[in-house]
């Protein structure tokens, strides 16, 4: 999310190098006052909504999630974007025929073409079941243009180009991106358990630097000039009246919560890899298994002190008595 809000603010400036050698920071989109009040509005309405992530409002904070690991917003296009490079031109013969085609058909309107790795991830995504997605479920992997119109007519070449961009606009809507290995073994360790959490990380008080080495580079914070921290979940929840946008409640951040919701962004991501072997791709979604913890081995005869200290209804008793077994038989004891 950080990283998010520093791209879109560095989006407006960019760096020029002058002829003396010196370099200015300059906007590259002129922004009026109307167009600035619009953007600090949209600003605070953002930051109420990361704050009521980590209050712990489920919600925000699977939104917050799934833009973290590019299941929505702007990084999920980028994700997707990657996919659709299309495969370099490694010698001059590819060069040539691609050039020969564009020079033959200058005005016709290219198709869009699925590349290898969104074949096998679009195919691999219709064979999984749909409540593993919040998006509508991709059920065909190639456009099936009609072979004629209404009136048996052969379809127009125009129709069947659109036809087939509309198809591949809906399934890229539909589509999720891969992660890197790194990230997705990260995130798998965190859904598991394995990768600590330490918690969330305390808000620092207003006017202060983050580090003590940024306090000597920094200079002191105007109070007036950060953004006003919102009442807490409780305190919103108690003036309902005045925030009628509150509709639920917030949950303690706690591992096992947190695992959980880990666990339904994590099976939301696949992972993409080169088979030597059978030279494709092959595509891992991600699954957590929970696999039950047996106290005793089903294979062994579990020992009688188990069945100490309860009756015949399985009650546990006020004074039990212990079983010993000998060559006589059980025998209780005092």
């Amino acid at each position: 999310m950080w990283t998010h809000v520093v791209d879109r603010f560095h989006a407006y400036y960019t760096k020029v190098k002058l002829p003396d050698g010196r370099t200015v920071v300059r906007k590259t989109k002129a922004v009026d006052e109307k167009r600035l009040s619009g953007a600090l509005k949209d600003a605070r309405k953002s930051l109420k909504y990361l704050q009521r992530a980590n209050d712990g409002h489920i919600n925000n904070l699977r939104t917050v999630l799934d833009m973290t690991y590019g299941r929505v917003g702007k990084r999920r296009r980028q994700l997707i974007s990657k996919l659709q490079a299309p495969d370099p031109l490694v010698d001059d013969a590819s060069v040539a025929i691609l050039s020969a085609q564009i020079s033959q058909e200058p005005k016709r309107k290219r198709v869009p073409e699925l590349t290898d790795e969104l074949s096998a991830l679009l195919q691999s995504q219709i064979k999984q079941s749909s409540t593993r997605f919040d998006r509508a479920p991709l059920k065909e992997s190639a456009p099936k243009v009609p072979a004629v119109n209404i009136w048996q007519r052969k379809f127009p070449e125009k129709r069947r180009v659109n036809f087939i961009k509309a198809w591949y606009a809906k399934t890229l809507d539909r589509l999720m991106p891969p992660l890197e290995a790194a990230e997705w073994e990260r995130l798998q360790g965190l859904a598991a358990g394995d990768v600590r959490w330490d918690g969330p990380v305390l808000q620092r008080k207003l006017g202060t630097a983050r580090s003590a080495d940024a306090c000597h580079s920094s200079s002191k914070v105007a109070l007036r000039d950060l953004p006003h921290r919102l009442t807490t979940s409780n305190e919103r929840i108690v003036e309902k009246e005045q925030h009628p946008e509150i509709n639920s409640r917030p949950h303690q951040l706690t591992p096992r919560f947190m695992r959980r919701l880990w666990n339904d962004v994590f099976q939301k991501c696949p992972r993409l890899d080169w088979d030597f072997e059978r030279k494709k791709w092959a595509v891992t979604w991600g699954d957590v298994e929970k696999q039950a913890v047996l106290a005793f081995d089903p294979h062994k005869e579990p020992p009688l002190s188990v069945f100490e200290g309860v009756d015949d209804d399985g009650h546990i008793l006020v004074n039990p008595t212990i079983v010993s077994v000998d060559d006589q038989g059980p025998q209780p004891v005092k």
